[in-house]
């Protein structure tokens, strides 16, 4: 089995040299000095050599003890740094980390990334809000979520907030029920709070049929919104990425030149804010998801 000298026997035998003095070196280490001369000694037995030469009222420094005074030297520094380190590894790290996105995008995104985290960090939390882009961005900018991920944006100075992904918004209406009159300006629609798609959509409509566009519901929830779709109720103006896993067949898609908007899912964190290892992990994972 190996074994190692002591630190301190080591510090205690370097300021003794140092100092000429085994008294000095007692006093700078706010010890005795039988303390020192008792560490020395150890020292001298654990490495089977003498170090000082003892003499009435002083000592000489043998030829091991310089030796052994510069190797110490190496080995009191690298300790000194040693202490100042961080060497929490990354499956250790235990921290909260609040995630805000909208359940449209939590199909798609959340379990994989629950289980990424779990992963490499077991002893971490993560507590998970839902709610509209609006609400998310809001939380993020105020602190109460580190996290946010959204379909869409604001432009906020105090935010870092990077495009992951691209896709579209879509006119699309069920195939249950037969419509013989496959015309957009005859059908009812589905929409969500005001937003700019439901707001460009709108202006569309009017500048293209010259009237108000007819709406049906109001539904602050693209997954709400799909149902109705799904019902045959009605046209719903839903992001790509919730109609992607719909069966082929039980829907279509309506074209309409007038109408085109394209859209951005976003990551929103605070710029001001440490970056915890977790954090930024959880970021690599959603900007690297292709759902």
């Amino acid at each position: 089995m190996i074994t190692y000298p002591n630190l301190y026997h080591l510090k205690y035998f370097v300021d003794a040299v140092a100092l000429g003095s085994i008294s000095g070196a007692a006093q700078k280490n706010l010890v005795t000095h039988p303390a020192i001369s008792r560490a020395i000694s150890a020292l001298e037995k654990h490495l089977g050599t003498p170090l000082l030469d003892h003499r009435k009222k002083s000592f000489k420094v043998t030829e091991a003890g310089y030796v052994v005074v510069e190797q110490a030297k190496v080995l009191l520094a690298a300790a000194s740094e040693f202490e100042t380190l961080s060497l929490k590894l990354p499956a250790e790290e235990t921290v909260v980390i609040k995630i805000g996105l909208s359940r449209t995008l939590s199909t798609a995104y959340l379990n994989p990334l629950l289980q990424e985290i779990k992963r490499k960090f077991p002893l971490s939390t993560v507590q998970v809000r839902f709610g509209t882009t609006n609400e998310i961005i809001e939380a993020v900018a105020s602190g109460s979520v580190d996290l946010g991920m959204t379909i869409g944006s604001q432009s906020l100075a105090t935010l870092k907030q990077t495009v992951v992904k691209k896709g579209q918004f879509l006119l699309v209406e069920s195939t249950s029920k037969s419509d013989s009159d496959k015309r957009i300006e005859s059908k009812s629609f589905i929409l969500t709070e005001p937003r700019f798609e439901t707001e460009k959509l709108r202006a569309g409509y009017r500048k293209q049929f010259g009237k108000t566009l007819p709406t049906l519901f109001e539904i602050s929830s693209w997954e709400v919104i799909a149902q109705q779709v799904q019902r045959g109720l009605g046209v719903g103006l839903l992001p790509d990425i919730l109609v992607s896993n719909w069966k082929a067949g039980s829907f279509r898609v309506l074209k309409a030149a007038w109408f085109d908007c394209p859209y951005g899912i976003y990551l929103h964190s605070l710029k001001a804010r440490p970056q915890s290892q977790v954090l930024e992990f959880t970021r690599d994972i959603l900007a690297s998801r292709r759902p």
